[in-house]
């Protein structure tokens, strides 16, 4: 029996809150995400189903400190699609909205997956994946 699914929430720290929530904006609004709280230092969006939280350093920040996907923690994150017409629209906006991806869009992940593959303000790897192959 599963007893959860899916994601309620993810946060992300960001060293720049403004600048990163520009970005998820033009990313995700025009696939259907709206903002769901904006303020001093935080910055989230919903799909209806999860919310997305960028979020300066709470504690302390380092100096300096930039993302590094070898360090103990988030390494990237992905969301899912569920067909390749949609990941093919998706691609056609991120172009209309001068996102820049990885190999120019839609690419093979190198582990027998589809998907869509870009780096946000602070060179943190997002994904738009398509369901399927080991997924099922």
């Amino acid at each position: 029996m599963l007893l959860a699914s899916g994601f309620h929430h993810i946060v992300i720290t960001v060293s720049d809150a403004k600048r990163s929530g520009e970005f998820y904006l033009r990313l995700l609004k025009p696939l259907g995400w709206k903002v769901f709280a904006e303020e001093k230092g935080a910055f989230a969006m919903t799909d209806g189903v999860a919310t997305f939280w960028l979020s300066e350093p709470r504690d302390y920040s380092i100096r300096g400190d930039k993302f590094d996907r070898n360090r103990i923690g988030l390494d990237h994150f992905a969301f899912s699609v569920d067909s390749m017409g949609k990941l093919k629209k998706i691609e056609t906006i991120l172009k209309k909205n001068r996102i820049k991806m990885s190999k120019g869009g839609i690419t093979d992940d190198g582990f027998g997956g589809t998907g869509i593959f870009l780096k946000d303000p602070d060179g943190m790897k997002a994904e738009f994946h398509l369901l399927g192959g080991w997924y099922k």
